[in-house]
């Protein structure tokens, strides 16, 4: 009994806060061959996976159970590394991402994408499998007796203009590098450019909770040229899409004239409610307070 009461004690500092972090990678161009493929499978995309740990030494000796737990989840890594960053360790691992059209196969990946095509243009939400994630949940918990919780899921998607024209979107419940955008907000993305649309706990909660959301959505482009009309860059795609997060995240903060500095500084209370009509109610009333933000929310350029 005292051993393994001893067990139970030692393997608690293997995983320390149980931070989840989940990177999706997308450019335009793969998001057009999704929408013009007829495969149920869809076309699997990279992404990164992120698990905190409690140090050095306990990640590099329990990573080989933590990527077979994950494996179950998201494929077999293509690569995978114990990551030191200032006061924290991550164990990181490159997985495929799904990345198909919405209403066609299942898929039990803990986070992917699902991509919809209407009148209004092509639409991106992120969908979450709560099954495979409480799966993953129990195991873990069977293996260091602790286990990450959803408050703890952080959801990113890394995506990448590479068409020679300015798109218009729109985004909401998110942040776009850096910058709250809770209510549907016009973002203008230029050629070659890559933003970080990080998920609010409003709408990692209901994607729990109810499987998907819309939250980015691609309406047109600035010249007028429809999608199927489009010219792509060719550029290597590692060049600013698949790069590490904190490698992103230091070139985000030196060279992106749009970031905030402080993202949540300005988030209104309403955020916090996971009751989706009184949010928007809440972020109306913050809106007519403060006109500032008239102009589409530009991305690149000069």
């Amino acid at each position: 009994m005292k051993s393994k009461f001893l067990v139970a004690i030692l393997s608690l500092f293997f995983l320390t806060a149980c931070e989840f972090q989940a990177f999706i990678d997308l450019s335009f161009s793969h998001v057009m061959r999704v929408a013009n493929s007829r495969s149920e499978q869809g076309i699997p995309s990279k992404g990164i996976i992120r698990l905190e740990m409690a140090g050095m030494d306990s990640c590099l000796e329990k990573k080989g159970k933590v990527v077979e737990i994950l494996s179950r989840y998201y494929g077999e890594p293509e690569s995978h590394r114990c990551q030191q960053e200032e006061l924290s360790t991550f164990l990181e691992a490159r997985v495929p991402v799904a990345v198909k059209m919405k209403g066609l196969e299942r898929n039990n990946q803990i986070t992917s994408m699902l991509l919809e095509s209407d009148d209004r243009g092509l639409h991106l939400r992120v969908a979450m499998d709560r099954g495979s994630f409480e799966r993953m949940q129990d195991e873990m918990m069977d293996a260091f007796f602790q286990k990450p919780e959803v408050k703890d899921l952080e959801m990113v998607i890394r995506f990448k203009n590479d068409s020679k024209a300015t798109l218009v979107g729109k985004a909401r419940f998110v942040y776009v590098d850096g910058k709250p955008l809770p209510m549907e907000s016009k973002v203008l993305l230029d050629p070659g450019r890559s933003i970080e649309v990080r998920l609010s706990d409003v709408a990692r909660d209901y994607i729990y909770n109810e499987g998907s959301l819309t939250v980015f959505t691609i309406e047109s482009t600035v010249e007028g040229k429809p999608f199927a009309e489009l010219e792509f860059a060719e550029a290597n795609s590692e060049e600013s899409i698949g790069k590490d997060p904190e490698s992103s995240e230091s070139e985000r903060s030196s060279g992106d004239r749009n970031a905030t500095d402080s993202p949540g500084k300005d988030i209104h209370p309403g955020l916090q409610d996971k009751d989706f009509p009184k949010l928007e109610r809440a972020v109306e009333e913050m809106m007519k307070r403060n006109n500032s933000e008239k102009e589409p929310f530009r991305l690149g350029g000069s």
